[in-house]
């Protein structure tokens, strides 16, 4: 069942007038799905038992809409793939209580526990809650920098070692931002924003190859107002000397002691120059929008100086974003125009391909007329000609006028009792051309 565009306000209204069962009947999906749904639009939903105490006028109040964010989802298709930011920001939520405290209850009971990881920080950013474990789960990685398998991870890309460090970089950033009003998030599902590709060494040539570095699969944003800004923090990886220690193995030179360094002076050991991670941070901001292309960085010049860098970049994110938001303005403005002259252009395309069209049928139309014109005049000569040698033929005696009517019969055998006017009613006018047209009782699609 095809059904037209569900806003937030209409969803809040829908499931606090009927359960969420008949509202999913409706709709053509499940009442789960309708609740994940509700959890992703921010809706609050009537809790367990709240119809059942309606009939009996207990039931609690309703509660108003929140207001919606920048950056939310603030409408749903049905049908359409609904994202899962909230969800997964609820998820992190839960991570983050200690199962300590939900244990602690539980008088005289020893609970024999797995050492946990030590927390990174104390009640850090929502987006940095439980991710260290996905991000240790990688691929192979040429530079040392971590290659997650999960995708819907904030926008960090550092090496096994320095990854304490950059979440510890991004946390001050993000709660920099959010204490200043600023709204931090992954993009939603369908938001159509770009990630701007990183180029992960400290001084990139131009012609080099280097691998592409791993994405995640939606940008990490900040909201400055309304205008979403894109963030990458990556560690940045620099050129390394490297010694080829066997089994297919190189390790810094700078690792080696003086007698592991005169024990690879042997040729089948040599150095080479590659990218490898530098434990220095870089942070990357842009636009993420198609049509406006803006780039800028920040880069420590040493390991552990991005904490005294964060209030000049938030003072300089939050001057960007007017610059931004009048740049997508006008950007806005002339992909309009541009989509306006492509519809003109269409539009005379059209219409000239339907003139040259007609113009093909009325030459077409023509021509078969000629044609049947032609016929006619050809076979009402052919029948005089005829008529006038069997007239002829009434005036000779026996044998000759009989060859003659035999020769007559298969001239005309041969020429047929095809009816001209037969030609004229299959005649088509250009109006008619391309339609379905019928002849009698017979129907057939005339060619364009």
């Amino acid at each position: 069942m095809d059904h037209g565009t569900v806003t937030r306000e209409q969803l809040f209204d829908m499931v606090w007038q009927e359960p969420m069962l008949r509202i999913g009947e409706r709709l053509g999906v499940s009442s789960s799905y309708m609740a994940r749904v509700c959890t992703e639009l921010r809706v609050p939903r009537p809790p367990r038992g709240y119809w059942a105490k309606l009939e009996f006028g207990k039931a609690p109040e309703r509660p108003a809409l929140p207001k919606s964010r920048p950056g939310d989802v603030t409408e749903w298709q049905p049908g359409a793939v609904i994202g899962k930011n909230e969800r997964e920001a609820g998820c992190r939520a839960k991570s983050a209580v200690s199962v300590d405290d939900a244990r602690s209850s539980v008088p005289g009971k020893t609970v024999q526990r797995r050492p946990r990881e030590p927390r990174l920080v104390e009640k850090c950013h929502p987006l940095l809650v439980g991710v260290k474990s996905h991000f240790a789960k990688t691929r192979d990685s040429d530079t040392g920098i971590l290659r997650p398998f999960k995708r819907l991870l904030v926008d960090i890309l550092s090496s096994k070692e320095g990854l304490d460090a950059a979440m510890g970089a991004a946390d001050q950033l993000f709660q920099a931002l959010t204490a200043r009003g600023h709204r931090v998030t992954i993009a939603p599902h369908g938001g159509q924003l770009r990630r701007t590709e990183v180029d992960l060494r400290e001084a990139p040539l131009k012609g080099h190859y280097v691998r592409s570095a791993w994405s995640p699969e939606r940008p990490t944003l900040v909201y400055i107002g309304e205008e979403p800004i894109g963030l990458t923090l990556f560690e940045m990886t620099e050129a390394t000397e490297m010694q080829y220690v066997g089994d297919s193995t190189y390790v810094p030179v700078s690792s080696l002691s003086p007698a592991q360094l005169r024990r690879y002076e042997q040729s089948r050991y040599w150095t080479t120059t590659q990218e490898r991670a530098s434990k220095r941070l870089r942070l990357q901001a842009y636009c993420p929008a198609w049509r406006v292309t803006w780039v800028q960085q920040w880069s420590e010049a040493k390991p552990g100086q991005f904490a005294s860098m964060v209030p000049d970049i938030v003072r300089e994110l939050e001057a960007a974003g007017p610059r931004l938001s009048a740049q997508i303005e006008a950007a806005r403005i002339k992909a309009e125009e541009e989509r306006r002259k492509w519809e003109e252009e269409d539009r005379r395309r059209r219409e000239a391909e339907a003139h040259a069209l007609q113009e093909k049928r009325r030459q077409e139309a023509r021509k078969d007329l000629m044609a049947a014109i032609a016929a006619w005049d050809e076979a009402r000569v052919i029948a005089e000609y005829l008529a006038e040698v069997e007239r002829s033929a009434q005036q000779l005696d026996g044998d000759e006028r009989q060859r003659l009517l035999h020769r007559i019969a298969l001239a005309k055998e041969l020429v047929g009792n095809d009816n001209p006017l037969d030609q004229l009613l299959r005649w088509k006018a250009p109006g008619e051309r391309g339609q379905v047209v019928g002849v009698g009782a017979s129907w057939h699609r005339v060619r364009p």
